[in-house]
């Protein structure tokens, strides 16, 4: 997924700085352009954060106006701005679910519905990853609220340690010392699901089989 510990303070221009400076200037064609760069990413993180897709969404194009409309404000190129647009989500989503009166670290209850269908999968196939999609949900709500946060905006949204501690407002040692932590407690948590899941760790997978 693109992350490794020689990443950790990498803080990369994700996109031309002659789109950062025309988002300073509140040129919509330079929003638009970050938005091709980078909206995958955050939808993503917002997805594994929040309900529901249609909710992510509406995070992600506020997140967006905001961008338009206090870009001029954001000092430093490329590499900050994309710092500031996951922070600006962050607390959005923070803002929503209490609004929701929801904890911050909800994820989301049926992964299912945010998976992209699919016509070349069985039925069997679609249970299986449907099961592995539950597990790993579970497992994830075993981790601490921070770890978790480390987590998804490293796997899901591909920053590097020093975006992630810029995002969450954390020294690198930090970010490094959650992520590691948070790994073993999710293989711990995955392996443990797995033993315990039917005929010897197949989520999907039952006795009496042909």
């Amino acid at each position: 997924m693109g992350v490794s510990e020689d990443d950790d303070n990498v803080l990369a221009p994700p996109f031309p700085e002659e789109v950062a400076a025309g988002v300073r200037r509140g040129d919509p064609d330079a929003v638009g352009a970050v938005y091709v760069f980078l909206a995958d990413r955050l939808l993503g993180y917002l997805i594994a954060r929040v309900k529901d897709r249609a909710t992510a969404e509406d995070i992600l194009e506020a997140t967006f106006v905001e961008l338009l409309q206090k870009g001029h404000t954001i000092r430093g190129g490329a590499a900050a701005m994309k710092v500031w647009l996951f922070r600006a989500a962050q607390f959005n989503v923070i803002d929503h679910v209490r609004k929701q009166q929801r904890r911050p670290e909800d994820l989301i209850d049926d992964p299912a519905a945010v998976d992209v269908a699919d016509d070349r999968r069985g039925p069997e196939e679609v249970a299986e990853s449907t099961d592995l999609a539950r597990m790993v949900r579970t497992a994830m709500g075993q981790l601490s609220a921070e770890q978790r946060a480390v987590l998804l905006l490293r796997y899901v949204s591909e920053l590097s340690a020093a975006e992630v501690a810029a995002v969450l407002g954390k020294t690198n040692g930090a970010v490094r010392s959650l992520q590691h932590r948070g790994e073993r407690a999710l293989a711990r948590a995955l392996g443990a699901a797995w033993q315990a899941a039917p005929s010897g760790g197949s989520p999907t997978s039952s006795d009496g089989e042909d």
